[in-house]
């Protein structure tokens, strides 16, 4: 027996030994003492436990029926599972109608009831047989929307339960810590009804012949699970299969399932990416930032600007940082536009000072390579992540889930990052337009040429009557102040003075920044 199916054998007999399964049971089979005509659920207070079951009729409808679900919430329950990749799902239509079909009142009156308890980190089991348990799954999902990260989780506990959703709740579920909130324990894989429209979700207690296994890959559970469509889905009696599992066995049997299932799982988790955790690498990520900080100041002793000089001194330390940097970004980005809405908002929230403060700090840096190496136009090119990060702070500000950062006259802007993280790009575009326009013999489009720069001058007169740009970018050393050099013999040829010039030329960014600062 290879450590595969050890493994799982070793983490079936610890959840049927733990009595949480039978705890489950013995809740339902005294709920379902009474025939129902619908669906009811019933809470039992026990000891530590809260244990909420869920009580369905035996269903005559196809089983392999599916109710699509997408767009807002006014239609559709369950948005909240959206992700930025995945708009709409399917689920078992049974077990929605009945769902949507329960008083609304009840199930509100339940949920905030078991909030409370959750958050005084009380346990709640929820559960159920059969279709009961596919509406316990749904209900479980309905609740956690609204679990705050310092609740205690509740655990959903299935029995011989239909699958819940397609394929495409799945992989919603596959990347949100909610999926460790479902178990879902099936009597005979054999003989368990399952359709290729429905795939698994959270972990699995499966008997396979004389031993129970437990897993959580979805592929295998799809693998072992061989039953045919069902026109019912009924109500079993799992009192005599929980005596079973926790009974000693007196002789090792081999388990009676095909090696190259557990062989091709072990393969999916030897190759399989290890979950991203924003959290456990967050201090690392921190540590990179200070390191950056102090990059900063020490450029600034040599009045050139930390951009300017990352530009023409290649520092193998920074790059190393600047890279560990990025992925750890770009990866997280992409993990939160992967999960649930209700999870992707809640690390959004968290990350947006963090990823503001990257991006100003780091972006320019980026653009010092694009441009050292010969890139032109970087507006046009720009990593996705960047892009991203700036829409997420932009409508946190909006939504006031964070506060505009306050910069008001006579403030001190010495450690200010510059608030547009593409300030830098422009400011090579501007340069490339003066050296063009330097050329003796540019004629052609040499007034689109200087409506361009007249639109940089604009921009930057914005940003610096906001106050939103970083006195650094005034060093002597500067391309900024090299493209202002330049620019000023151009301008002075042509159009009135405009806030911009003035400000340049009567020398006010000399006090830019500086402590009790009016202009």
């Amino acid at each position: 027996m290879d450590s595969s199916s050890l493994k799982c054998l070793e983490l079936g007999k610890l959840v049927s030994n733990s009595g949480v399964l039978d705890k489950a049971w013995s809740k339902i089979s005294a709920a379902h003492g009474n025939q129902v005509s619908g669906l009811e659920f019933k809470p039992y207070h026990e000891g530590i436990y809260t244990i909420v079951v869920f009580v369905a009729p035996s269903f005559p409808f196809d089983s392999a029926a599916s109710t699509p679900l997408s767009g807002p919430e006014g239609q559709n329950p369950f948005h909240f599972l959206r992700s930025e990749n995945i708009f709409s799902f399917s689920l078992h239509k049974p077990a929605y109608q009945l769902f949507v079909s329960a008083n609304k009142n009840n199930l509100t009156e339940l949920k905030l009831e078991l909030l409370g308890l959750l958050k005084s980190k009380k346990h709640v089991i929820i559960t159920g047989a059969a279709l009961g348990g596919s509406v316990a799954s749904l209900f479980t999902l309905w609740l956690l929307e609204s679990v705050e990260p310092n609740f205690k989780r509740p655990l959903c506990i299935t029995f011989g339960s239909p699958l819940l959703g397609d394929a495409s709740l799945q992989q919603i579920l596959e990347n949100s810590l909610w999926n460790s909130c479902f178990l879902h324990v099936v009597a005979d894989a054999a003989q368990t009804p399952v359709n290729t429209n429905f795939k698994p979700f959270g972990t699995f207690l499966i008997w396979v012949g004389s031993q129970c296994v437990c897993i959580d890959d979805p592929v295998t559970v799809t693998e072992l699970l061989g039953g045919a469509n069902a026109d019912e889905i009924v109500w079993r009696d799992y009192s005599e299969v929980l005596g079973r599992l926790v009974q000693p066995v007196a002789v090792e049997t081999r388990l009676m399932v095909d090696d190259g299932v557990f062989n091709r799982m072990a393969e999916r988790a030897e190759n399989k990416k290890p979950r991203f955790d924003p959290l456990i690498k967050l201090n690392d990520m921190k540590i990179h930032m200070i390191y950056f900080e102090w990059y900063k100041k020490i450029c600034k002793k040599m009045k050139i600007g930390y951009y300017d000089h990352f530009k023409t001194q290649l520092v193998f330390s920074y790059e190393n940082r600047r890279r560990e940097l990025n992925d750890y970004w770009k990866e997280l980005v992409e993990e939160v536009e992967k999960t649930p809405q209700s999870e992707k908002s809640l690390l959004k929230t968290r990350s947006l000072l963090s990823g503001h403060n990257y991006r100003r700090m780091i972006e320019p840096l980026d653009i010092a390579t694009y441009y050292r190496d010969g890139g032109k136009e970087y507006r046009n090119s720009r990593p996705r992540h960047y892009v991203t990060l700036e829409k997420w702070f932009k409508a946190g500000v909006e939504d006031e889930k964070i506060p505009s950062p306050a910069r008001p006259p006579g403030s001190d802007l010495s450690d200010l990052l510059t608030f547009d993280s593409c300030f830098w790009a422009d400011v090579q575009e501007a340069m490339r337009v003066t050296d063009a326009l330097a050329l003796k013999t540019q004629v052609v489009g040499r007034e689109e040429l200087l409506e361009k720069l007249m639109r940089f001058e604009e921009y930057v007169g914005e940003m610096l009557k906001k106050r939103e740009v970083s006195p650094e970018i005034f060093l002597e050393g500067s391309s900024f102040m090299k493209w202002w050099r330049e620019y000023k013999e151009i301008r002075a040829l042509h159009s009135p003075p405009s806030y911009f010039t003035q400000f340049m030329i009567q020398r006010k960014y000399e006090s830019y920044g500086k402590p009790a600062d009016k202009e």
